[in-house]
């Protein structure tokens, strides 16, 4: 079979699998009744798979595929409105945790629905306006930690998921979108570009200085964490890592959104990151996290813990670094961030800590990353990758789900188990199947307006 004939077929079991992805989610109800079921549990927190105002497994994540879908066939505009409404309904009850749950996720669906015609308008500039005074109101909070003289932050203080620079990437296409912006959208995001690049700049610790974004022990979310980290810790992943604050640096600056000693933030973040670059036998990759130790020792360890994933290792590292390259004019951190993505691709599967087909830690995600990479750069050896990563994410179609896939996750009996996974059905874009519908529409236009959710535009 030739590869054009190979690239047709992938192609069409690629449409048949969104099709019948976004079949099976049409109805909200429908969906809410699947997710939300008793037996319907994260086999690690014991917290049911359902968040209905969020973007990871709720119906805003469900209302970014429909919108995405909509802007090709104006049918699954109504579909879209279904979603959209349903969340709405959540609204008074769903707790804020930045751009991944509560209004700014309902605000980050609008958005995507609104399409070139500007749709939800109003629902979009009221939304805009809470996000706007919520930033504010956790920049407060930030501010009197930093006055207080207590060293360190959390991962509140910055990440994608939950933190300040995911409402922040919210925030700059607000403030360019007439339908939202206001004086208090413009002062929110300026005080938020502000604030991420306060965060870059050294601080002092027990002597030492250290990059601004160290996460102490007491401030560590789990007892896990605070055990492995005695003294914290330094996060490099996309989801709650730096490399997120860095996506968000490289989106103001795409969109002309300059803020005094922004650059020197992107190169203080790069910089960072290209100094943890560690080698195994397949090439360069970047580890998940590093120790208090770690990042003062004389000598960069041999190994450290990573994934092949959008949350965590080189291909979120990579695809940050990429745009940073491109935006300051760095060849030389676009060569970085294409070699080690093409040596984590060259990498031995086993080692890739991934599963199943989901945006966070799955193939979804790491297709996505590769696909943006080989548009933006036309490489042919990356969309060699799309084809063979398109080829995993679709091996785990499974028409007895009620969704089409399911969301893979290892619990804590696993290696006792014949089977290392238990199989959830999650309805969202992080962790279910919308978002690995999202990830098989092609990117051959360039970027789409769900990928900002991930920092890749």
């Amino acid at each position: 079979m030739t590869t054009t004939t190979t690239t047709t077929a992938t192609a069409t079991r690629s449409r048949d699998a969104v099709a019948l992805v976004a079949e099976r989610l049409a109805d909200p109800g429908h969906v809410a009744a699947v997710a939300s079921r008793d037996d319907n549990r994260d086999p690690v927190y014991d917290a049911v798979m359902w968040g209905p105002l969020t973007l990871a497994n709720g119906l805003p994540g469900t209302a970014l595929l429909y919108g995405e879908l909509a802007r090709g066939d104006d049918g699954w505009r109504q579909v879209a409105h279904r979603h959209l409404a349903a969340a709405g309904q959540a609204l008074n009850s769903a707790p804020s945790h930045g751009l991944f749950s509560g209004p700014a996720a309902l605000l980050a669906a609008a958005q995507t629905c609104a399409g070139p015609e500007g749709h939800y308008g109003p629902l979009r500039r009221k939304l805009a306006a809470w996000v706007a005074q919520d930033q504010l109101n956790r920049l407060r909070v930030f501010r009197d930690h930093v006055r207080s003289g207590a060293p360190g932050v959390d991962w509140a203080a910055y990440d994608l998921i939950n933190g300040l620079s995911g409402t922040t990437r919210l925030l700059l296409d607000s403030a360019a979108d007439p339908a939202e912006t206001g004086p208090d959208v413009e002062q929110a995001l300026t005080e938020s570009l502000h604030h991420l690049v306060r965060l870059t700049e050294p601080v002092r610790v027990d002597g030492r200085d250290v990059p601004g974004w160290w996460v102490p022990a007491e401030l560590q979310l789990s007892p896990r964490d605070r055990e492995t980290y005695p003294r914290g810790d330094f996060n490099l992943g996309m989801a709650h890592g730096i490399t997120g604050p860095l996506a968000v640096l490289c989106s103001a600056h795409e969109s002309g959104r300059e803020h005094p000693g922004m650059r020197e933030a992107v190169h203080r973040i790069a910089g960072w990151l290209l100094s943890w670059t560690l080698h195994d036998e397949a090439g360069p990759y970047w580890p998940a996290r590093a120790g208090w130790e770690h990042e003062l020792a004389p000598r960069r360890p041999h190994r450290l813990f990573t994934r092949t994933a959008w949350c965590y290792g080189t291909p979120g590292v990579a695809a940050a670094l990429l745009r940073a390259g491109r935006a300051m004019d760095r060849p030389d951190w676009c060569a970085a961030a294409l070699d080690a993505l093409h040596a984590a691709l060259r990498r031995d599967e086993s080692l890739w800590a991934i599963e199943g087909a989901t945006i966070c830690h799955g193939y979804g995600g790491l297709l996505r990353i590769v696909a943006r990479a080989a548009q933006i750069t036309g490489d042919p050896g990356l969309r060699a990758a799309c084809r063979r990563l398109t080829g995993k994410v679709l091996s785990c179609a499974d028409r007895d789900a009620p969704f089409g896939f399911r969301h893979l996750m290892r619990f804590p009996a696993a290696a006792r188990s014949p089977v290392p996974h238990r199989g959830v059905d999650t309805a969202g874009m992080l962790e279910g199947a919308a978002g690995v519908a999202l990830a098989l529409l092609p990117v051959d236009d360039g970027a789409l307006p769900w990928d900002r959710t991930l920092g890749l535009a």
